[in-house]
């Protein structure tokens, strides 16, 4: 009889055990977490401690720049943050996901994240603009148009994490001032002294150069140029002044001063013009026309430079 009254009594004390157990676990995970915020067990009460054993887990939440060390029973981390009375902004992400289960030892992460409009002054530099001027000398230039730097207004949206800037998005341009490039003519002419005379050039070219003439050759009997000294200007060649030439080089009636590189070549240095073309002079080449048929023989092939006059 004994021995029943003692099994009853364990079983009685083991039925309130559980019943315990239910009732704490019930009031643990409603219990404002302040009653689990304490780190040094010998602030809390046995109660505390006895939740703390059985429930709580111990995370470190890293947030506005510094650490805090925490007793939770949250079954999540957005619960522990919470908790841990943390604020959290529209845009603030915490890491590990809210979502994740909370377990022992568990760093948390809290980032504060905002969106800012940023309003910043832009200097636009003008762009130097040359144009060659065929009425300046090389090396002058004149000014058509000031130049003026231009001014914007740029609007950004930047986002900042723990005060960070992360991403900056331009979302509007306001021009406050219009650029003006500046303008400005470059001469392309150059000058060289010959014969007492001072000679406006725009460009210098080298070529070949040969002869021809409308003297008779003596091993034919027949004038050398087929032409008879007729050019296709219209108008007869004449010694000294007529050359022909590839007009996509040097276009019809264009004076030229002609100069020789050796000393036959120098024999012939003067101021031509374009009257005349032939269907062997072709791109940097010359046919100078000469009186007589000795003379073109003796002047050969050579390289001579050609001034493009003004």
């Amino acid at each position: 009889m004994l021995g029943s009254k003692k099994l009853l009594h364990f079983a009685l004390l083991a039925i309130v055990g559980c019943v315990l157990v239910l009732v704490m676990s019930f009031f643990v995970d409603r219990v404002p977490y302040a009653q689990l915020a304490a780190s040094n067990i010998g602030q809390l009460t046995p109660s505390q401690t006895l939740q703390r054993l059985m429930f709580a887990k111990r995370i470190t939440v890293m947030v506005d720049g510094k650490e805090r060390s925490v007793w939770t029973s949250a079954r999540t981390v957005g619960d522990a943050v919470r908790f841990a009375g943390v604020t959290l902004g529209p845009l603030d992400r915490v890491e590990p996901d809210p979502a994740s289960p909370l377990v022992d030892d568990m760093r948390v992460k809290v980032v504060r994240v905002t969106h800012e409009l940023l309003r910043e002054e832009e200097v636009v530099p003008y762009r130097t603009i040359r144009v060659a001027s065929r009425s300046l000398n090389r090396g002058e230039i004149r000014e058509i148009q000031p130049g003026i730097n231009g001014k914007v207004i740029k609007t950004y949206q930047v986002i900042k994490e723990n005060g960070q800037e992360q991403e900056r998005k331009l979302i509007d341009t306001v021009t406050v001032v219009e650029k003006q490039d500046r303008m400005i003519e470059e001469g392309t002419i150059a000058t060289i002294s010959r014969g007492g005379q001072t000679l406006r050039y725009s460009k210098v070219l080298t070529v070949e150069a040969t002869a021809y003439t409308a003297d008779i050759d003596p091993v034919t009997g027949k004038p050398d140029d087929a032409w008879g000294g007729m050019t296709a200007s219209g108008k007869p060649a004449v010694a000294g002044l007529t050359i022909a030439a590839d007009l996509r080089v040097l276009p019809m009636n264009t004076r030229v001063y002609v100069e020789g590189l050796d000393a036959v070549g120098k024999k012939y240095s003067g101021i031509y013009q374009v009257m005349d073309t032939g269907g062997a002079i072709k791109g940097n080449k010359i046919d100078i026309f000469m009186e007589t048929y000795e003379e073109m023989k003796k002047f050969g092939r050579r390289k001579m430079k050609v001034y493009v006059l003004e």
